[in-house]
């Protein structure tokens, strides 16, 4: 228990102080506004940060609690207990890499707020690693520790990150 509680520490300094610092460095070291420089930046990065935000607390939630496991596992670094169960509920629901998507949009949304081309580049960067990462790392456990449960998952949540309005 404490070492998921550590491995979400650290998680959450790299997350929310390390790399928004890093953005801020290269917002500094060359500013090219992308954005009308008035309060719409801030208002959208706002917005985006915060839908962003929400759904990196709930897809963690919904691993904790339904997946009996963290989100602080990276192939063979494991700083928190890998899930025993896979999660397909909540905002695994509507897309299959939610923390993902909650980050892509934290960060994209501090971006808009920085107004800095330079920081756009972490958002685009996380997207790439996000995509990488789902594809090479997590889902060849998932298809191995669930079979016939992600291969369900998996038809009736095709998007990887992206979430898609259901048909009614």
């Amino acid at each position: 228990m404490s070492r998921n509680i550590l491995a979400y520490i650290l998680g959450a300094f790299i997350v929310f102080i390390v790399v928004p610092g890093i953005m801020v460095y290269l917002a500094s070291l060359w500013y090219y506004p992308f954005m009308p420089e008035n309060k719409i930046p801030i208002v959208f990065g706002a917005f985006s940060s915060a839908v962003g935000l929400v759904f990196v607390i709930w897809a963690n939630y919904e691993l904790i609690k339904k997946g009996h496991g963290g989100a602080v596992v990276v192939g063979a670094i494991k700083l928190s207990s890998e899930t025993v169960k896979l999660v397909t509920t909540g905002p695994y629901s509507i897309c299959r890499n939610p923390m993902h998507l909650g980050l892509v949009l934290f960060y994209l949304g501090f971006s808009c707020a920085l107004n800095s081309l330079m920081a756009l580049l972490v958002p685009a960067l996380v997207l790439c690693g996000a995509y990488l990462f789902a594809r090479f790392i997590d889902e060849p456990r998932l298809k191995r520790d669930f079979p016939s449960e992600y291969e369900k998952w998996v038809k009736d949540v095709p998007q990887r990150f992206w979430p898609k309005a259901k048909k009614s």
